[in-house]
């Protein structure tokens, strides 16, 4: 009878189960090995405030991670302000954006120097003075409703410490910076412009000196009378392409058709003409009309929109058969608007058509 030594077949099972757990440890994937999105997939169900201050200088890796996690923060009023004020103290470095909707004198933003986006309805003297000195070098999107200084603003874009990378920008008004300043330095970076109001030898200067401009909207109001009237060389801007504006009352639609023939690459137009007191020889609708259908070949999109209020404007039924293709929208407030001698037909004819559904140029 063989005799079987027991230790030693003891020894020999936990060398075997030993092998077998290091081979599994070997096998698995420890948490530091995640790939990048599955870490932000979680960290999205954790509360900022709780996974930066838990995970924050961990390690390098994890740090590296929630760099790449920028945060976005919107204040309607100062009550969701103060609930967000601890938050924001802990996590200025990581806000890229910033959005102010009320006036609120004591909001510091000089914490939040990589911004990229900035939205104040209401602008402070300490928020413009960071803005113009460059102080946020990031900044590629600038929202400026309302400011109390309007012939600072234009320093953003054409002064000494002019933004590197600005690309889109909304500010109430350029003109009285125009008016004042005799030397600008030409903006190259930015893209798009939108203006709460401007006139037109405003529009001309800012396409002198913003040549990579691609989209302008603003409302065009008339030349103060004092105002002489700037003679500008031939301008041709060859990169705007869409333009959207709003007729004030007493603007002439020459002042339109001077802007169209700046920019021969135009391929987007839209105008909204919303007007109390129209005077015949002002507006010249056909003269427009005919402007534009020699851009049909390049012009991929054209809406007009008309809103008369208390308006006396007469159309043939001919030239407005012209014309319809064009509207998108025609608003007849009062039967003091005419068409032809008769404009029931045309109130017929809206009566049966959206024109805000038409297809426009294609």
């Amino acid at each position: 009878m063989t005799h079987i030594d027991v230790t030693k077949v003891n020894i020999i099972n936990v060398d075997i189960i030993f092998d077998h757990f290091v081979l599994f440890f070997n096998k698995m994937t420890a948490i530091e090995c995640l790939p990048d999105e599955i870490w932000l997939e979680i960290f999205s169900y954790i509360p900022y405030l709780d996974l930066f201050s838990c995970f924050s200088r961990l390690n390098e890796r994890i740090n590296g991670i929630l760099r790449e996690k920028r945060l976005k923060f919107k204040f309607k009023n100062q009550s969701i302000y103060e609930k967000s004020q601890f938050l924001i103290e802990q996590l200025s470095e990581y806000i890229i954006g910033l959005c102010i909707e009320y006036h609120n004198q004591d909001i510091d933003i000089y914490p939040f120097k990589n911004l990229v986006s900035l939205h104040l309805s209401h602008v402070t003297d300490h928020q413009m003075f960071l803005i113009r000195s460059n102080y946020f070098k990031y900044l590629n999107q600038l929202n400026i409703i309302v400011c109390s200084t309007n012939d600072q603003l234009g320093d953003i874009l054409f002064g000494e410490n002019q933004l590197d990378y600005l690309i889109t920008c909304w500010f109430p008004n350029l003109d009285s910076y125009f008016q004042d300043k005799i030397t600008y330095r030409s903006c190259l970076t930015l893209r798009s412009l939108r203006l709460n109001y401007c006139h037109m030898n405003t529009f001309f200067k800012l396409l002198c000196f913003l040549p990579n401009l691609i989209s302008f909207e603003s409302a065009l109001i008339p030349l103060p009378l004092s105002y002489q009237s700037i003679s500008f060389p031939s301008i041709e801007h060859l990169t705007l392409n869409r333009l959207k504006i709003s007729l004030r009352d007493h603007v002439p639609l020459t002042d339109v058709k001077s802007m169209l023939l700046c920019v021969p690459c135009l391929e987007q137009f839209y105008i909204n003409i919303n007007r109390s007191d129209i005077l015949e020889e002002t507006l010249n609708l056909i003269q427009l009309i005919s402007l534009l259908e020699s851009r049909i070949p390049i012009m991929t999109k054209c809406d007009i929109q008309m809103n008369l209020f208390s308006a006396n404007v007469h159309i043939k039924h001919d030239d407005f058969k012209k014309m319809s293709p064009l509207l998108t929208q025609i608003n007849l407030y009062t039967p003091e608007t005419h068409v032809g001698s008769d404009s029931a037909w045309l109130r017929n004819l809206l009566a049966k058509i959206d024109l805000s559904k038409q297809p426009i140029i294609s």
